[in-house]
């Protein structure tokens, strides 16, 4: 679904990665904050999940 110029992938893309940048150097700004890898790798994950999505629709499309 086409929400102007942005897809809901993509979207989805940019913000999974944006918050796992924002999650791995928030101990830089709160010295106690704890980062765990799994919630880390949950972020990276769902970003190339979302690409993987993206990618894959594109294929299909230009098939037919």
């Amino acid at each position: 679904m086409v929400n102007g110029n942005w897809s809901q992938k993509r979207l989805m893309t940019f913000t999974s990665f944006f918050s796992a940048l924002v999650y791995a150097f928030m101990p830089l700004i709160v010295s106690t904050f704890d980062v765990k890898e799994f919630v880390f790798l949950g972020f990276l994950a769902s970003g190339g999940f979302s690409i993987y999505r993206t990618q894959k629709s594109n294929e299909n499309t230009s098939q037919e």
